[in-house]
């Protein structure tokens, strides 16, 4: 039967090499239901469905084959990587160490340890880890550890190191892109540099993909803007939307947006008083992205009795698991059917995540930007938490994230037109939860921070009720990654370079002003 299985296993890895991965997949399924137990049946499934975008699928399997050979060190890495993707981080590490211990010889271990330390945001562990893994990993595996490496170092600002390892890669066709890229950004670079000319021979080559030609044409913009060809950056950075383009639904914002504002309402709070978790621990950073969010939360982790845990997309897949889509009503509906005990296996869950990233923290800073859609949530769950709302000119927020590689969640701000609409339909939410959560939100004006950056944070640490520490004007020292689009900006001291950036762009612009001039 071993033998069997193991042919078939292999024939299931030739198809999803040769990109058949439809037919793996049934292959896979069909040698599963016939070897249920067998680890290393559940492990090529758990692979295949990797591969196909299926990951929560693939927990399952992967958790089968572990049982069936507990000591069998890449079936652990499989899992716990796949716990890493789903940020249950605490379950993921011993799982990899044991996979360390039981084979120190695998390259996958380290790797995924550096994967781990660089999710927790501890980029120097994650660089040892990385390294020890592209020493001991075959040559078909070390270009990806080489770019994952280049990234950790890029979040550390050791540009020098980074560069030594993609300098070898331009040369490679492969990579070439890829490579390019990430060189242009590690440093400020003009028209006038070798690396501009390389860029503007690889756009005009032969037709790169789509997703290639986005990056060029990213990467090109910000090279013309830091040139102060501010016309032809803007082009550019029109172009790479292009190639990205997503199809923005205003319609099902407006209709979230609704209905939050008709569904939670002041007496909900009184409703579910007793549901939640007391906990001041908490910390939650929202607003659009690109408003201040990373150096906010950077300026409050410097503090010794606080920490950051980075973007955690717990709260939106706990919110989401008591809904289907953004429904208020369902949610609540959900937690009156579960009860407060089922809200605090939530609380438990989501504090014991910030408790294992921070042991020894009193305030842990979540910064997911789109939180704010779920702060009645977020209210509920934990009444003593503290929110802080980040805002900026809607203007440079705007050119922030226009020139910037979001995703395609974020793709109302691939232009100015639907920039402008979603920005009303956020401006709209955020009076609701002032209104609604009087006392729990403070205000944080991006343009005031960077203005006087000392008296700003003590009215912070005040409203955090942390006491004055003057480690948190001095945060650009902190050692911890930074795996946003900020990681330079908060490398550096805070000053006001990114105020009125927009004015460079005024004309491009009009249409996101006459939008948003058109109230309400």
């Amino acid at each position: 039967m071993l033998g069997v299985a193991a042919e078939e296993i292999a024939r299931v890895h030739r198809l999803l090499r040769g990109g058949h991965g439809m037919e793996a997949e049934t292959a896979a399924r069909n040698l599963q239901q016939r070897y249920p137990a067998q680890g290393d049946v559940n492990h090529a499934l758990a692979l295949v469905l990797i591969k196909q975008g299926k990951d929560g699928e693939a927990i399952l399997f992967a958790k089968a084959a572990v049982k069936a050979d507990p000591r069998n060190a890449a079936y652990l890495v499989n899992l716990g990587r796949l716990y890493l993707k789903y940020e249950v981080v605490e379950d993921a590490l011993p799982l990899i160490e044991k996979a360390l211990r039981y084979d120190p010889s695998l390259y996958e271990a380290p790797r995924a340890m550096g994967e781990f330390f660089y999710q927790i945001g501890n980029g120097h562990r994650a660089a040892s880890y990385l390294k020890q893994a592209l020493a001991a990993s075959p040559s078909s595996q070390r270009r990806q550890i080489e770019f994952q490496l280049v990234e950790v170092l890029a979040s550390l600002g050791q540009a020098e190191e980074a560069e030594r390892l993609l300098e070898p890669l331009i040369a490679i066709d492969t990579f070439r892109v890829e490579a390019l890229v990430q060189l242009a950004g590690l440093r400020k670079h003009t028209v006038e540099s070798g690396i501009f000319e390389l860029l503007q021979r690889e756009l005009e080559g032969v037709s790169p993909s789509p997703k290639s030609a986005a990056r060029l044409h990213n990467v090109i913009g910000r090279i013309r803007e830091n040139s102060g060809e501010f016309s032809e950056a803007f082009e550019h950075f029109r172009k790479s939307k292009e190639f990205q383009k997503r199809e923005f639904d205003f319609g099902a914002l407006k209709q979230t947006v609704d209905s939050v504002i008709k569904d939670f309402v002041p007496g909900i709070l009184e409703e579910f008083e007793g549901y939640g978790d007391p906990s001041r621990l908490p910390v939650f950073v929202v607003g659009m992205p690109r408003s201040g969010t990373t150096l906010t939360e950077q300026i409050i982790a410097a503090h010794p009795k606080a920490a950051g845990a980075g973007e955690l997309e717990r709260i939106g897949r706990m919110s989401k698991s008591l809904s289907s889509g953004e429904s208020t009503a369902q949610m609540l509906e959900a937690m009156r059917a579960g009860g407060p005990s089922h809200v605090r296996l939530m609380t438990d869950s989501y504090l014991g995540l910030l408790k294992f990233l921070a042991p020894a923290a009193k305030r842990v800073v979540d910064k997911m930007p789109q939180n704010f859609m779920r702060l009645g949530f977020i209210a509920l769950l934990f009444p003593n938490a503290r929110i802080v709302h980040c805002q900026r000119d809607p203007a440079d927020t705007f050119v922030s994230e226009f020139q910037n590689m979001l995703m395609s969640n974020h793709s109302y701000s691939y232009s100015p037109e639907d920039f402008a609409r979603y920005y009303k339909e956020y401006g709209r939410l955020m009076i609701h939860w002032n209104r609604v959560l009087p006392g729990r939100i403070f205000n944080l004006r991006y343009e005031d921070l960077v203005s006087d950056v000392e008296l700003k944070t003590r009215e912070l640490l005040e409203f955090l009720r942390l006491p004055w520490d003057s480690r948190c004007l001095r945060f650009h020292e902190t050692a911890t990654a930074v795996k946003t689009f900020s990681k330079q900006q908060v490398r550096s001291p805070v000053n006001r370079n990114s105020v009125g950036r927009w004015r460079n762009y005024q004309e491009q612009l009009q249409p996101l002003f006459e939008i948003l001039a058109d109230s309400p």
